[in-house]
């Protein structure tokens, strides 16, 4: 029966919802999408459940940070997220002039090599990382978690697909098909820094987490390059995508320590650029539930 509510009300509702907010933020110009994105998330944000989530991972990250820090970090995330939901109207004009892919020697190293890996994180818009991937490569393969609305998901898939690397859904299936573009040449690229109900125990911010070992095995599995690489929304609201490092495995064995170990510096990378823009990141999801 609740599947039934589901998909004959629910799901249609929130797709009205969506669509009519996506139309009014496509009408409007982007900057100034992005300011009524804000104004939204800004005022409504605090006043939802989901805040204390926000509040609690802000307070287990940054504990010895005051309260008004605490406060005005709060809002500028909520400001951040509001300008994420205005910019799925203007991805098209993100793509083409707001978005830059800062070249060096890495970033050079995988765009001009096949069969690498991408990680990144969900910080300053999620949607950068594939985006910028898409600017420089047409050979870039990507996982997400789709939406559980069926009508939002097809519609951001759609995006996805003119805008974004070639993508497939974070189950079995898209996991599987993934490896298999993997293996015919293409790159990947991960957000990999969302809580798991399994995956290689670590310490982030000094509090007991989880990460995927999807990176680490599939490097040391197929002896390719890890590159670490970071979107930043920066002050004009364009954004920068910058590789950092990369992390080499012809080398490694494949073995549980070699898989422990590079998930572990992964997790360094994510709270090193976490802890430097902390405000960009996405802290709605409950980071350390075990």
């Amino acid at each position: 029966m609740n599947r039934i509510f589901k998909y004959i009300f629910k799901y249609p509702i929130e797709f009205i919802f969506f669509v009519d907010f996506f139309i009014l933020f496509k009408i409007l110009p982007l900057d100034l999408s992005r300011s009524l994105g804000s104004f939204i998330a800004t005022n409504i944000g605090p006043m939802l459940p989901v805040n204390k989530i926000v509040r609690k991972n802000l307070l287990i990250a940054f504990p010895s940070k005051e309260k008004n820090w605490h406060i005005g970090t709060e809002k500028k995330i909520w400001h951040n997220f509001g300008c994420i939901l205005a910019e799925y109207a203007h991805m098209k004009e993100i793509l083409n002039k707001r978005i830059s892919v800062i070249e060096d020697e890495h970033s050079n190293d995988f765009f001009n090599n096949d069969k690498n890996i991408l990680v990144s994180a969900h910080s300053s818009n999620w949607e950068v990382p594939g985006m910028s991937c898409n600017i420089k490569s047409d050979k870039v393969s990507g996982i997400v978690r789709e939406p559980n609305n069926p009508l939002i998901r097809y519609f951001l898939s759609m995006l996805r697909k003119k805008y974004s690397v070639r993508c497939f859904s974070k189950d079995i299936r898209g996991t599987k098909n993934l490896i298999k573009q993997f293996q015919n040449g293409d790159s990947i690229a991960l957000l990999a820094d969302q809580q798991l109900s399994s995956g290689v125990e670590t310490k982030f911010f000094n509090k007991d987490a989880k990460i995927t070992s999807l990176p680490a095995q599939l490097a040391l599995k197929f002896k390719c390059k890890i590159f670490l690489a970071w979107p930043i929304r920066k002050e004009n609201n364009d954004f920068e995508f910058r590789f950092f490092q990369s992390i080499t495995t012809k080398d490694l064995e494949d073995n549980q320590k070699n898989i422990d170990d590079i998930s572990n510096k992964i997790n360094e990378f994510f709270e090193e650029k976490i802890s430097k823009y902390p405000d960009q990141y996405f802290w709605l999801h409950n980071r350390w539930k075990l």
